[in-house]
């Protein structure tokens, strides 16, 4: 039986000095028939003619693809997705690194299974002081992943230890959310999740995210992207809410993570200290969705009291909300 095309695609921008480590990680994989698809987001380094020399002698086949317009990753990410011709696809970062077996395991996996979406464990590197740091999945049966979830026993938070079937995402439209600057790998696994019970894992730690200093600090993403997280929460609470076939879990979704959802966009307003946005914020309490959504978190007082107490302070007395949560 021959091997089923891989796509890896990689995305990447002013990756110059990261790029052919990657490349070399993904080249020295024990699998044989994979497609590379290195997609330039308009870098202004030496980014193209880097990732060129590493794959012009790899042996392996491989495209190059540049976008006209920088439009981030997500923009970048649909575009290999585009040119993809595997039956399967992984979305790798382009600084990050792999087990050598990280494609066959996943790969061996999806097609003893059947699946349409195979992901593993995955351990975090921390450059400067040479460290690895094990990722934890304690994982109940593959049909009740998302319940696990609504119990907040589990979170999806990145693509990279995922593959997934083409055909599947294909066939059901799925693409990363362009403009979205963080929060967008959450949505794009969990709506893939929603749409499909065929789901694999892999417990080996295969894949190597990797921290290093030219990486996007944590203070500016609170300060500039908050806003890009709340929004993929939403879309993400609309998509599950019509798409699931859990009660259990439309139900958690409607109830817990969208009042959770809009009492976060208050909360961070407040820590910042921008009192006009917040104020502008407190506007949207008029709209009677808005306050639905707050008040049925009620549904969830006994396991979260915390988050109705929040609703209705936000409902009843904003300015005091906003005293007791700035700055902190």
């Amino acid at each position: 039986m021959s091997e089923p095309l891989v796509s890896i695609i990689i995305p990447t921008y002013n990756g110059e000095k990261r790029i052919a480590r990657t490349l070399g990680s993904i080249i020295a994989q024990d699998y044989a028939n994979l497609e590379i698809i290195v997609v330039d987001d308009v870098s202004t380094d030496g980014t193209v003619k880097a990732a060129r020399k590493v794959l012009e002698n790899s042996g392996r086949k491989f495209t190059m693809l540049q976008r006209k317009e920088n439009g981030g990753q997500c923009a970048a990410r649909n575009t290999g997705l585009e040119a993809a011709t595997g039956e399967y696809v992984i979305f790798f970062d382009h600084d990050d690194l792999a087990a050598e077996n990280f494609v066959s395991v996943l790969c061996g996996k999806a097609q003893a299974k059947k699946s349409d979406i195979v992901f593993c464990g995955m351990k975090h590197f921390y450059e400067d002081e040479g460290r690895y740091v094990s990722e934890t999945f304690t994982l109940p049966d593959n049909a009740s992943l998302l319940e696990a979830w609504t119990e907040r026993r589990i979170f999806f938070w990145s693509v990279w230890n995922f593959m997934f079937r083409r055909d599947f995402l294909v066939n059901n439209s799925l693409k990363f959310t362009e403009g979205c600057m963080l929060g967008e790998d959450t949505e794009f696994v969990m709506k893939a999740l929603v749409l499909t019970h065929r789901v694999s894992f892999v417990r080996d730690e295969l894949y190597i995210y990797v921290h290093h200093g030219g990486q996007t600090s944590k203070a500016h993403r609170e300060a500039a992207m908050f806003h890009a997280i709340i929004m993929s929460r939403f879309r993400l609470g609309r998509f599950i809410a019509r798409n699931t076939d859990s009660p259990k879990i439309r139900e958690y979704v409607l109830n817990f993570y969208m009042p959770d959802t809009i009492v976060k966009q208050f909360t961070e307003c407040a820590k910042l200290g921008d009192k006009e946005r917040y104020a502008r914020l407190t506007q949207t309490l008029r709209h009677r969705k808005i306050r639905e959504l707050l008040l049925s978190s009620v549904k969830f007082v006994l396991k979260m009291p915390e988050l109705f107490l929040k609703s209705i302070i936000l409902l009843y007395a904003p300015g005091l909300y906003y005293l007791l949560r700035k700055g902190r």
